[in-house]
């Protein structure tokens, strides 16, 4: 489409990018935070709701006014505002953020720094103690703690010490959780952004941030690289102006992950451009970063320098499993198989690449610094989103805050330049093509044939049998895990010895313990093959698992662990389904009773909020009609005195027609009431005591059945539910 030229036509275009676009946009953001909110109960979500409906109603009329102050000041703050509400909505509704009862981080690099951070507190040093007590600490859930090649997992603190000091005074403070702290550096940076960016183009940037799912997420959710974030964002902003300031800002980034390391060289080159050459300039502004990088961490160096050396280079040493979703997820789907050192290679010369290539036309390139991170890190054999998600906006600050980089995006490259260019990449996918090569001449271990049985107690796949080719010249010690289709991994334990050389075998893999069996549920799992020494990680291609429903019911007498594959860091029954929020809150626990010595403990609600019951359930097709099973009503708690309620089993088959067993403490005989579709029976009770129940269900009910126990009305008592067996 041809330009306009005349200059109405082009003010109305002009009007339609800069205000009415983005507030329509910015009022979709706000109604969809508003849904969010919805699913929630209580009178803060109901506000919340509210609240946003209304500003995207507002945001509606602004974006059709032709003043500028709609588009440079008023969207740009509902946008902030939305931001804030849309982390709140995401607090009241989401399971993996703070919970009010229930501390729990859903990373393990946020639990080792808060736990760093009650370390310090105490006078300890955190890089000479373990983290693995940070999982229990903060009720850590198994997937999320980062295993190595080796079976083990990453327990030192990985990370230089600004990392955990930026969470000392909050936790001197009683902060409920450090993830408050990072939503405040997230919206530290959004207001950052907004300050930093031209009027004009404010709101497009506060979009950025509303309208990116994860920019949400990561903050909300346990994630901590957004700590970095803020001192980035200045450190693009100050690139090009203030030299002092911006290597003062890129050593605190430096001091609190690794991610920012990689912009190190290019600003060393840049400092060296911008001093005429000077590599005495250039090494004054060096010494002011790594002044501002050793200001936190020069204790630590003093104090135990080996070790914390050893944690803060541990993410390159330590043999984290490959994982994420850069090239190493060609790897992680079992689609190829190159050893680990060639992804080493490759990011080390997708780095070499770009220094080169920023030396070479620094002008031309100026953006550069703010986006190799990423993609040198796409190389990497971890590659996880939150290392790449952030460099976008630093990037995009540097873009709207550096006048020099204004000049530059707007020349265009010469046939020269272009075909020097050229050339560069053309090495590069050289690179990348002998590593290739080298790879599929190296032949690999080769996995195949998985196949899995089941647990007949839980339902859970216990055994996987593979078949295993070690085509190398010596024998190979491999260490086996199985990943369900979350990319959660567990090691299970094989049969097999060290393979020997240019052999086959057959190999054999169960779980650690009960609670590394693969869940029923799971649709999919891996196989996957690690030899640290040799740094082999082999994936078998998924292999797909039936979803039928089980022949028999399941776990009866409710073998309990906490699941290694699940994010709930409690106890829970094996092959019962249940809302985990349940578990966290404090709703349902295992404790040690009934006659499997291990029960189920429907905790009341007492608090206002509760307006649902809580159940758990799983379905079967039956192979027999007769059960029995046993349930403890009306537990009273201390000196209160329990009103009868509702607490039973119901059986539900395919077309829904219900047949409930209510413990009834009040009833004197077994009392049967039918409607259309269901049969309600109550039956006498003794409180606070164990109560066997031997049933029969009806003979015309059609599988699968569907079993449910718990609370059929919410309550303030305590009730048991010991088992249930088929007789």
């Amino acid at each position: 489409m041809d330009s306009p030229s005349d200059p109405k036509e082009r003010a109305q275009l002009f009007r339609l990018a800069s205000t009415i676009l983005p507030g329509i946009l910015l009022a979709a953001a706000l109604m969809h935070v508003g849904y969010l909110a919805s699913s929630a109960n209580g009178a803060a979500p109901v506000a919340l709701g509210l609240i946003a409906y209304a500003l995207a109603f507002v945001a509606l009329v602004g974006a059709l006014f032709s003043r500028p102050l709609w588009s440079t000041h008023i969207l740009p703050a509902i946008c902030l505002a939305a931001y804030v509400m849309w982390l709140l909505a995401a607090h009241l509704t989401s399971v993996s953020v703070v919970n009010p009862a229930f501390e729990q981080y859903q990373s393990d690099s946020l639990a080792f720094s808060a736990y760093s951070a009650r370390l310090v507190l105490a006078g300890s040093d955190p890089y000479t103690a373990s983290m693995a007590p940070a999982a229990q600490a903060f009720r850590v859930s198994p997937p999320v703690q980062t295993p190595t090649t080796d079976g083990g997992r990453i327990s030192v603190q990985p990370y230089p010490a600004l990392s955990f000091l930026v969470y000392v005074p909050f936790m001197f403070a009683h902060v409920q959780s450090m993830i408050w702290v990072n939503i405040g550096f997230a919206i530290g940076a959004f207001l950052l952004v907004l300050v930093l960016a031209p009027a004009a183009l404010r709101i497009y940037f506060g979009l950025l941030f509303l309208l990116i799912p994860e920019y949400r997420d990561f903050a909300a959710g346990s994630g901590t690289d957004v700590v970095w974030l803020p001192f980035m964002i200045g450190v693009a902003a100050t690139w090009q102006r203030r030299p002092v300031l911006c290597a003062t800002l890129l050593g605190l980034a430096c001091a609190i992950k690794q991610e920012p390391w990689f912009v190190v060289p290019f600003a060393l080159l840049h400092w060296w451009q911008m001093e005429d050459r000077s590599a005495l300039g250039a090494l004054r502004y060096a010494a002011i970063m790594l002044a501002a990088f050793a200001l936190p961490n020069l204790p630590w160096m003093l104090w135990h320098p080996a070790a914390w050396l050893t944690g803060v280079l541990s993410p390159m040493m330590s043999h984290a499993i490959p994982s994420g979703s850069g090239l190493i997820h060609l790897q992680t789907s079992g689609l190829i198989s190159l050893p680990l050192a060639a992804y080493t290679l490759m990011w080390l010369s997708a780095l070499l690449v770009c220094v080169a290539a920023y030396a070479q036309w620094p002008r031309r390139l100026a953006w550069l610094p703010f986006i190799a991170p990423a993609f040198v890190l796409f190389f990497s054999p971890r590659s996880l989103q939150n290392y790449f998600i952030y460099w976008p906006i630093v990037l995009a600050v540097y873009a709207g805050s550096a006048l020099l980089q204004r000049e530059e995006l707007a020349r265009q490259t010469s046939a020269i330049r272009l075909r020097e260019a050229l050339g560069a990449v053309a090495a590069f996918a050289l690179l990348l093509l002998c590593v290739g090569a080298s790879a599929a001449g190296g032949q690999e271990v080769r996995i195949t044939g998985a196949g899995a049985q089941r647990d007949a107690r839980t339902g859970y796949i216990d055994r996987i049998s593979v078949s295993v080719n070690n085509p190398r010249a010596h024998s190979l010690a491999l260490r086996f895990a199985v990943a369900d289709g979350n990319n959660a991994m567990v090691f299970w334990r094989s049969d097999a010895a060290p393979l020997p050389a240019h052999a086959d075998a057959q190999v054999v893999l169960r779980p650690p313990s009960l609670s590394g069996e693969l869940p029923g549920t799971a649709t999919a799992f891996q196989v996957v093959a690690f030899a640290p020494k040799d740094g082999i990680a082999v994936y078998t291609p998924v292999v797909e698992t039936a979803a039928a429903p089980a022949h028999g019911l399941r776990n009866g007498s409710l073998l309990s662990a906490i699941d290694s594959y699940q994010m709930l860091p409690v106890r829970s029954p094996l092959g019962w389904d249940a809302d985990p929020r349940a578990f966290l809150d404090g709703g349902l626990s295992v404790v040690a009773a009934g006659p499997f010595d291990r029960a189920l403990r429907f905790h009341g609600r007492s608090h206002a909020a509760a307006t649902s019951a809580l159940r758990i359930s799983q379905t079967f097709v039956p192979v027999t009609r007769r059960y029995t099973f046993w349930l403890r009503p009306e537990i009273a708690r201390g000196h209160v005195r329990c009103a009868p309620h509702r607490f039973g089993i119901l059986f539900a088959d395919a077309f829904g027609r219900v047949t409930a067993y209510i413990a009834d403490t009040a009833a004197r005989s077994r009392i049967e009431r039918r409607s259309t579709g269901a049969l309600r029976v109550r039956m006498p009770a003794s409180a606070a005591s164990w109560n066997r129940y031997d049933i029969a269900l009806a003979r015309d009910l059609t599988p699968p059945v569907t079993v449910s126990v718990g609370e059929f009305a919410p309550t303030t008592c305590d009730d048991d539910f010991g088992g249930i067996v088929e007789r």
